[in-house]
């Protein structure tokens, strides 16, 4: 792709998200009280959930635009062709997300507590329906992103568990944001190192979006006035598990699938929150931006004009 076209979609793809963001946040936002969307918080106060929704939108319609602005300019298969999986995919793991955050059987948690329904009771949870919907997902995609059984593999693996890793960090106010950001800003970093820098930000260009949405959406989620819900951090994890697929080498994508599975494991056997509390530089990263105990009392009691 021509260097002036590249630079031309990256502004368009930070420029529109900008122009949406204050419109949606106000319509999502009313449409999630509408219907309910209220859970309590890890400090028991209730919050908007599935704030999530708002970023995907934005995405998506900026995503969609990008798309036909890159038809116009008959632009290669390729990357129309990744854009085209990557909004598929964010769109329906979103869903899977939203279908969970609709549910109310939200007491079975993690893998073990999900399975331990279906075994002893023959009932499937919403965060069963979650996992089936999302590994079906992923695999469908990875039929059109991988030439081989080998990376095919490591691609499925990645777009079916990065979006349970950043469930795993939504417990605290945004925490998932930064978990995102972070994995991310480590792809874009392998991205530059080994494929160059054009290569790197024409993969970014459907990202760039969802980064851009997500930005947005931070000072609200550490606000406590809106959650990300499990929509809006499925969204997260299946973009930055796209990120590695297509921007990063097999031995890295290799790397962090270890990284990924070890974290999952470790999520069935200790507490995230709870190492997170007793390391001094992980306690600060996590508390940064987040909002203090009277600021999410005073926010509670409706001074937001958001919720």
């Amino acid at each position: 792709m021509e260097t002036k076209i590249l630079m031309l979609m990256v502004i368009f793809a930070v420029v529109f998200p900008l122009v949406l963001n204050r419109p949606l946040h106000k319509i999502g936002a009313q449409k999630l009280k509408a219907l309910g969307m209220n859970r309590f918080n890890y400090d028991g106060e209730p919050v908007l959930t599935a704030g999530g929704l708002i970023l995907v939108c934005s995405s998506a319609i900026t995503g969609i635009v990008l798309i036909g602005l890159l038809l116009l300019r008959g632009v290669n298969s390729e990357l129309l062709l990744h854009g085209f999986l990557f909004l598929t995919g964010m769109i329906t793991m979103a869903f899977w997300g939203w279908h969970d955050d609709r549910a109310s059987d939200r007491d079975a948690k993690g893998f073990r507590g999900h399975f331990g329904v279906l075994w002893r009771e023959r009932r499937m949870t919403s965060g069963m329906w979650k996992l089936i919907g999302g590994t079906s997902t992923a695999f469908c995609l990875t039929l059109s992103l991988s030439n081989t059984l080998w990376a095919g593999f490591v691609a499925f693996g990645l777009l079916a568990l990065c979006p349970n890793i950043i469930n795993l960090f939504d417990l605290r106010p945004g925490r998932a944001i930064k978990v995102f950001w972070c994995l991310t800003a480590l792809a874009g970093a392998f991205g530059l190192w080994t494929i160059g820098a054009s290569a790197a930000m024409a993969n970014w260009i459907f990202l760039i979006p969802v980064f851009m949405a997500s930005m947005f959406m931070f000072p609200h989620d550490v606000g406590g006035k809106i959650m990300l819900g499990d929509t809006g951090a499925n969204a997260l994890g299946f973009a930055a598990g796209f990120s590695f697929v297509i921007g990063t080498p097999i031995y890295i994508q290799v790397s962090m699938l270890v990284l990924f599975l070890c974290l999952q494991v470790a999520a069935e056997f200790c507490s995230f929150s709870r190492v997170i509390e007793q390391v001094g530089w992980l306690r600060r990263l996590d508390q940064w931006g987040r909002a203090t105990e009277a600021e999410n009392k005073k926010n509670q009691t409706g001074s937001s004009g958001l919720v």
